[in-house]
């Protein structure tokens, strides 16, 4: 599940280390602060195993709280309760743990399954996702702005300037963008995996794409509007070499 709750007995498993929610003397977990210039992004799991993958899920505003209920020390990585914001009442993860300061203070806070199946918010269970090989999997595919987009087989690129959204819940039925950051502005984007739920305004598709023209810590990974960008994309899966969009 993707909330959680704050002041409850913790029931979840360790996925590598897990901090108790509530002791008998009434202890809690302690508090990691989003230490960015504007935006920490926040994943869906704090390793890669056969259900669930660290991609992105959201962000959450520079100074914002996230109650630390596990650790995966080896991927160096925090997870929890998101405490303010947008996303607050959500479980997630840091995408990188330097992103967020040492824990202090103390809540008591639970995230019972902490980690994230893909398929709950990605698209076509789970299987809607680009990947960039070239070398190593790492990162999306290449979309590139062209007016042209879509015409005389054109693909992986959009053909409108759009509004970037720090986040969109794409694992709800109510998904709708909110947290809108800036335009796309003939940016380079990398398109890494389609919403599982459209707008639940219009029905309109969303992806997840890194700008690639916008620094870490400045909400580099966003939502936009597969209609409102004109975005045409290739198949997904994994590319080996950069994609020709014409």
């Amino acid at each position: 599940m993707i909330l959680g709750v704050v002041a409850a007995t913790a029931t979840a498993a360790a996925l590598v280390l897990a901090l108790p929610a509530a002791s008998p003397a009434g202890a809690g977990v302690g508090i990691a602060l989003c230490n960015q210039s504007r935006w920490c992004t926040v994943t869906a799991s704090g390793d890669v195993t056969q259900t669930a993958s660290q991609l992105a899920i959201g962000n959450v505003s520079s100074g914002t709280g996230l109650a630390v209920t596990e650790i995966n020390i080896g991927q160096g990585q925090v997870g929890g309760l998101i405490l303010g914001g947008t996303l607050r009442g959500t479980c997630a993860w840091s995408q990188y743990q330097r992103d967020w300061a040492t824990p202090t203070g103390s809540v008591i806070a639970d995230c019972p399954g902490l980690a994230i199946d893909t398929a709950e918010y990605v698209a076509a269970n789970g299987s809607a996702i680009w990947s960039g090989c070239f070398p190593r999997c790492f990162g999306g595919v290449p979309v590139r702005y062209d007016k042209k987009c879509g015409t005389h087989g054109k693909t992986f690129c959009y053909s409108h300037d759009c509004r970037e959204f720090a986040n969109f819940f794409p694992w709800s039925s109510a998904a709708h963008p909110t947290d809108p950051i800036r335009g796309t502005w003939h940016h380079h984007l990398d398109v890494r995996y389609l919403a599982r739920f459209g707008d639940a305004q219009n029905n309109h598709p969303y992806y997840l794409v890194r700008d690639t023209d916008v620094v870490h810590g400045s909400g580099n990974w966003v939502f936009i509007s597969g209609n409102a960008c004109g975005v045409v994309v290739g198949a997904p899966g994994s590319y080996y070499a950069v994609p020709r969009n014409e």
